[in-house]
């Protein structure tokens, strides 16, 4: 949260909060938080380098092909289907699993790449836990993934081999997870260890309420009844004799969710402030008048701001819309709810209703990258996208 980051990250720790003061050993409130800010920033730090070196291994492993490895671009692959899913007892695993390798098989005969796949091996992998059960209105049938992983051929040192784990690029489908990478939920920060106890309830409460609300990318294209692709470059395939799965609000509805977050959420920050300056008083560190938890007033200024007109229009998001984000010109993605009523709850859980993945063709030219930056590495996936037969893929879906 804006605030609780400012609180402390605006401060100096002075040299006596190395010892308490009272030379009892004890930490003190705030010595506590700025110890745990330490060991953020130093868990922040840590994980930017795992993530440099990570990147390094897994480019310098590429580069390495090119040294004394061939690629096997003409060796014919095969078709794999490996099914992990959950064998949870009281779940149709069977139908379950029926329904998923139906999906696979047919992406395996209908893309020209994998039918019959030549460089690589081409393995779906089913997962899923049906044990789960979680609730919400987004959520109804059983949520899973397939991926597709091409493990392609190499001659290293005259042995020939076959790249699995993270030496296979792959590309995976969301089963029953409509909202997956097609939204962003609205999020806050939750009740802490040390919030006054009698606030919990208020803010949870009002915290669920937010996340109900999602920014969501605009709709690009309908390339088929049932086939939509979005701005961000992912493809949603669906029933479309179904409602749609986004509701879109108003300015003054998201505003006034947002307004019930932080009314609650200043109110904590108001508590937790007045501690802090008794703390820092007792530490000689002066403070900012303007620190003080202000973010709700700031965001009922701006409620504030829009017209009557304003206020009833289908409401944006973005980074330049103040501090609340929101805006009633069009500026950046609509804020929506997800429709409870596109589900059909009368179809089984097992039953596939929703399939989404990134769907990003690849141009001549980026191709030709892609194996320049990975020695001579061809980017099959990059030709499955550009083969598959988009437009067909609303026969996937199960309908009554």
């Amino acid at each position: 949260m804006i605030f609780r980051m400012a609180l402390y990250i605006n401060s100096e720790k002075p040299a006596s909060c190395a010892g308490n003061e009272k030379g009892n050993g004890e930490e003190t409130a705030i010595e506590v938080e700025f110890n745990m800010l330490r060991k953020l920033t130093n868990f922040y730090m840590r994980t930017l380098k795992f993530g440099f070196c990570l990147t390094f291994i897994v480019f310098g492993q590429f580069y390495l092909f090119g040294q004394d490895s061939k690629f096997q671009a003409e060796k014919p692959g095969k078709f794999i289907l490996q099914n992990q899913l959950d064998k949870c007892p009281g779940a149709n695993i069977a139908s379950f699993s029926k329904n998923l390798t139906a999906i696979a098989e047919w992406i395996h005969q209908n893309d020209s790449v994998l039918n019959p796949p030549v460089g690589f091996d081409a393995s779906f992998g089913l997962s899923g836990n049906s044990c789960e059960k979680i609730t919400g209105s987004q959520y109804f049938g059983i949520e899973s993934r397939i991926s597709l992983s091409c493990h392609f051929f190499y001659i290293e040192k005259g042995v020939t081999k076959t790249a699995t784990d993270w030496a296979a690029h792959d590309i995976e489908l969301n089963i029953n997870q409509p909202d997956v990478n097609l939204g962003i939920r609205f999020d806050e920060t939750g009740f802490l260890s040390g919030d006054p106890e009698e606030l919990e309830q208020p803010l949870k409460k009002a915290l669920e309420n937010l996340e109900t609300y999602y920014s969501v990318p605009p709709a690009e294209k309908e390339v088929a009844p049932g086939v939509r692709l979005y701005a961000s470059g992912h493809v949603l395939i669906f029933n479309p004799d179904r409602p749609d799965i986004w509701i879109p609000v108003t300015v003054r509805e998201i505003m006034q969710v947002k307004l019930a977050y932080y009314k609650v959420e200043q109110e904590i920050d108001s508590i937790r402030y007045v501690n802090a300056l008794a703390e820092w008083a007792k530490l000689n560190i002066k403070t900012d008048p303007n620190m003080r938890p202000q973010i709700y007033d700031i965001i009922q200024k701006e409620y504030k701001s829009f017209s009557a007109e304003e206020l009833n229009l289908p409401a944006f998001t973005s980074a330049q819309s103040g501090i609340s984000s929101i805006n009633a010109h069009g500026e950046g993605n609509p804020v929506a709810r997800f429709n409870a009523a596109s589900w059909d709850r009368t179809l089984p859980a097992t039953a596939v209703q929703f399939i989404s993945l990134e769907y990003k063709p690849r141009a001549k030219e980026e191709l030709e990258e892609f194996k320049l930056d990975n020695s001579g590495l061809t980017d099959y996936i990059g030709l499955f996208i550009n083969s598959l037969p988009l437009e067909k893929m609303g026969i996937l879906i199960q309908k009554k």
